[in-house]
């Protein structure tokens, strides 16, 4: 069994939260992982106009915002023609979430969840994961949807 090791220090980091509080604390827990190249969001209309100019290698997107919540900032971003990164990696990050918006957040492309709160370890785990393991994306109905592919 090969040993993935991910070098967070690399990562570029797109943090789309609508609670100020929240996202000065991912910052900081992105910080102790040694990831400093990181840019905020404040929903996802913001979180699209942010990506035309930072080329983000993942995104970690609360499922509840206003006026764009995070099931919909992914259908905007993997099927919008203009979208600045259909591919991007997505992590959503929720306080309380149902099974049905679990649901349509994977079915809207939505690569995996943390739940809230969140500390270092458990990111720098999801981080991990995501990361060891080919993404693929099918493009079926009018959807770009990611298709998780173990090795």
């Amino acid at each position: 069994m090969a040993l993935f090791v991910l070098n967070l220090a690399a990562l570029k980091v797109l943090v789309v939260e609508d609670s100020s509080t929240t996202r000065l604390y991912l910052r900081e827990v992105l910080c102790k992982l040694g990831i400093s190249s990181i840019e905020m969001a404040e929903d996802g209309a913001d979180a699209i106009e942010k990506l035309g100019a930072f080329p983000a290698d993942v995104a970690i997107c609360d499922l509840h915002m206003v006026p764009l919540d995070g099931i919909e900032f992914t259908r905007l971003l993997r099927n919008a023609d203009d979208s600045p990164n259909p591919h991007l990696p997505l992590l959503m990050l929720t306080g309380d979430a149902t099974a049905a918006q679990l649901k349509n957040a994977m079915a809207a492309g939505v690569h995996g969840f943390m739940s809230k709160p969140i500390d270092g370890e458990t990111l720098r785990r999801n981080l991990t994961a995501l990361f060891s393991r080919p993404l693929v994306f099918t493009q079926g109905e009018r959807s770009l949807l990611p298709v998780l592919v173990n090795t």
